[in-house]
């Protein structure tokens, strides 16, 4: 059996072998006595960081949450130019490294749960109303700079969030390989194409 750890450095360890028994096995398979065979660990040690497998849910959660929030919180932005910003924004929002961040089944899984589960729930929201809250600021300065033409940052955000959850879910079951980049490159125009000419309000 490996050797105890100190929580710090085990509890994220235990998370990922748990996040990633979940890819390949399901919500359902993923069971502490399969994720600690994974690790070489006694079950016990697992029930002690974490004493249910709800706890190790939620905490999942927050878990899948952090590996978005680093991305964003690391955009590297090259140029003070707003044109480059928006561009690269766009970039990251529709480049592999986001849409790999987390596994879409483990997703899937996470979300199910949402629906009776109300701390995953609320955490769901939660990462969703910072993500809003994210890109509409960004929004808010393209439109001072002068650089996109939208009414509403806030629902901007909105329609940008819907079309990113639908390009994910929608490449993951329909789009093939041969035709995933052309895929990206258009869903990433039509955005910049939104941002930059808005929304018809009598359409």
């Amino acid at each position: 059996m490996a050797s105890r750890k100190n929580a710090e450095l085990r509890k994220p360890e235990i998370l990922k072998n748990f996040y990633e028994t979940i890819v390949e096995q399901g919500i359902e398979g993923a069971s502490i006595g399969r994720i600690a065979k994974r690790m070489n660990i006694h079950p016990s040690l697992i029930m002690h960081y974490f004493s249910t497998k709800e706890n190790m849910i939620i905490e999942l959660v927050d878990y899948i949450i952090n590996k978005y929030w680093l991305l964003l919180k690391n955009i590297q932005v090259g140029h003070a130019d707003p044109h480059a910003r928006l561009h690269e924004l766009m970039d990251v929002l529709w480049g592999d490294e986001w849409y790999r961040a987390t596994d879409i089944s483990a997703d899937f899984s996470v979300i199910a749960i949402s629906f009776h589960n109300s701390e995953v729930s609320k955490r769901l929201k939660h990462l969703y109303s910072g993500f809003k809250r994210y890109l509409s600021d960004e929004f808010k300065s393209f439109m001072d700079a002068g650089i996109i033409s939208v009414q509403d940052p806030v629902h901007t955000a909105e329609i940008i969030m819907s079309m990113l959850e639908g390009y994910r879910h929608f490449n993951n079951f329909f789009v093939d390989n041969a035709r995933a980049e052309q895929y990206r490159q258009d869903m990433k125009r039509s955005a910049l194409t939104l941002l930059q000419h808005g929304l018809d309000d009598h359409a």
